[in-house]
C-alpha cells in the first residue's frame, strides 16, 4: 500500500512540476524580459500570455507615471528578438495628416498584435 501511495505521490508531483514548467515558465520569462527593459524594473503585469507558435509574449503592463513610458496600464508585445512594442497612446486629433498618422500607428500595432498574439 505504501508503494502505491509513493508512486501516486511521485506521479502527481511530476505532473505538477511539468504543468508549472509548461504553462508558467514562459510567462515568467516574458515578464522578466519586459521588466529588464524598463528603466527602474518596476512593473505590474496582467493577462500575460506566451504564443509558442510565434514566440511572442503579449499582455498588459502598468509602469505608473514614468516619463518616456506609456502612462497607466497599457498593452505590450514582446517579439522573439527581444524588442518591446507598446500600444501607441497618441490621440487621434489635430489636422487630417496628424489624424491619419495616428491611425496608421494604431493600425500597425493592431496588425502586430493579430499576427503575433492571436
Amino acid at each position: 500500500m505504501r508503494l502505491l501511495v509513493s508512486i501516486l505521490t511521485g506521479t502527481a508531483l511530476f505532473a505538477g512540476g511539468l504543468a508549472v514548467w509548461w504553462f508558467y515558465l514562459p510567462v515568467w520569462k516574458v515578464e522578466t524580459n519586459v521588466r529588464s527593459q524598463l528603466p527602474d524594473g518596476f512593473a505590474t503585469f496582467s493577462g500575460v500570455k506566451y504564443n509558442r507558435a510565434t514566440g511572442a509574449g503579449c499582455g498588459y503592463v502598468n509602469v505608473g507615471n514614468r516619463p518616456g513610458l506609456p502612462r497607466g496600464t497599457t498593452h505590450f508585445v514582446l517579439l522573439p528578438d527581444g524588442s518591446l512594442k507598446f500600444d501607441p497612446d497618441e490621440r487621434v486629433s489635430g489636422s487630417i495628416v496628424q489624424q491619419l498618422e495616428a491611425l496608421r500607428k494604431h493600425a500597425d500595432y493592431l496588425a502586430l498584435v493579430y499576427a503575433r498574439c492571436a
